[in-house]
């Protein structure tokens, strides 16, 4: 399967991202050797005040594939980042899974899963995405949406336009 999270794909979201010069918001990234650790967003108000809104934690594997997604959002009142919740990739031979866990104030960690979508290849430019909730009791999950998504096929046609 050939989307996978690389540094280059986080890369090019923020260049893209930091480059929209219509935008309200600012971007500090935390880059080294070409790989972005962290991002820093910044809303620049009509007043020109800037506030702190969100910052984005990324990781790694041996392979250049992100693993972790990390979102912290600003409390004005603690004038600190505090965790929202976190995305965790998995990686497998025909697609990859994300899992979204929420933090969990009291315990000071991220909860189990409260959501996973599975992205798997099931032919050339053909993937299933499968959506799986917790349920209310958090014992088990449950399918909350399904879909197919077809890549465009222009590449692999013999006739020419």
């Amino acid at each position: 399967m050939e989307s996978i999270i690389t540094i280059a794909t986080v890369l090019t979201m923020y260049f893209n991202a930091a480059n929209d010069v219509n935008a309200p918001y600012l971007y500090n990234s935390d880059l080294e050797d070409g790989v972005i650790h962290r991002i820093e967003v910044y809303e620049q108000k009509a007043d020109n005040e800037v506030c702190a809104k969100m910052e984005y934690r990324y990781e790694y594997d041996e392979q250049g594939r992100l693993t972790t997604r990390e979102v912290l959002r600003w409390d004005e009142g603690r004038k600190d980042w505090v965790n929202d919740f976190c995305h965790n990739y998995k990686y497998y031979k025909n697609g990859y899974n994300m899992e979204t866990c929420k933090w969990n104030a009291e315990k000071q960690a991220y909860d189990l899963p409260a959501e996973v979508t599975l992205y798997r290849s099931v032919a050339p430019s053909l993937t299933t995405v499968r959506t799986y909730k917790m349920n209310e009791a958090k014992d088990n999950m449950f399918l909350s949406s399904r879909m197919v998504v077809m890549e465009p096929l222009d590449s692999r046609l013999i006739a020419k336009r």
